[in-house]
């Protein structure tokens, strides 16, 4: 699970995917690992993708291999580099 103090950000990046995926931002959060959620494919990444770009701005261009990000904690990891 992702530290208690999450950044508000955070938050708001967690609940986006969590409707993008159309589940729960609990049920996101326990199975972590968005390809094993119901749904995922190539298209929801991109949305993801799309998701992180209007948060974080430029963060997206420090990301290298961008469909390795398949985890919110990975991608909220190479975020906060």
């Amino acid at each position: 699970m992702l530290k208690k103090k999450v950044k508000n950000s955070e938050k708001i990046f967690i609940s986006k995917i969590s409707k993008i995926l159309n589940i729960s931002v609990n049920e996101l959060l326990k199975k972590d690992d968005l390809t094993k959620i119901e749904g995922y494919d190539s298209l929801k990444h991109l949305e993801i993708i799309t998701q992180i770009d209007k948060i974080y701005g430029n963060k997206i261009k420090k990301i290298g291999d961008i469909s390795k990000l398949t985890s919110v904690k990975k991608i909220i990891k190479q975020l906060n580099k």
